[in-house]
């Protein structure tokens, strides 16, 4: 019996980290990932697969050059704490880098990542 004790306790303590450390996880976006546009967007939109902090959460819009062209205006929607949105000023033919930090809700765990899209003439 004590073998298979030890078995469980050996899945127990491989399993309870992953659980236990997950991050928010960008699932969709708007513009989408690597999108060519004909016109600029209105504003960005991040959706992740857990509800975010809203403190701790944001993301920036810069252009090529690395100038901040959003209106510094991002945050978690309260109505859909699992999305973050922000508007962006009329954009020129670019290519743009959307940043984004995400903060769990429940662990504080924190992600960061960045996406580029292009609008084009």
């Amino acid at each position: 019996m004590k073998p298979f004790w030890g078995v469980v306790l050996m899945v127990c303590a491989v399993l309870w980290p992953s659980v236990a450390l997950a991050h928010p996880k960008l699932v969709k976006a708007q513009p989408a990932r690597g999108a060519i546009l004909k016109k600029t967007p209105t504003k960005i939109q991040l959706w992740f697969q857990e509800e975010l902090d809203t403190k701790g959460s944001t993301f920036l819009v810069l252009d090529s050059k690395g100038a901040q062209v959003d209106n510094g205006d991002a945050k978690v929607n309260l109505d859909d704490r699992m999305m973050m949105e922000g508007s962006v000023r009329a954009l020129p033919p670019g290519f743009y880098t959307v940043t984004w930090k995400a903060m769990a809700d429940d662990d504080k765990a924190v992600t960061q990542g960045t996406f580029t899209f292009r609008v084009r003439e």
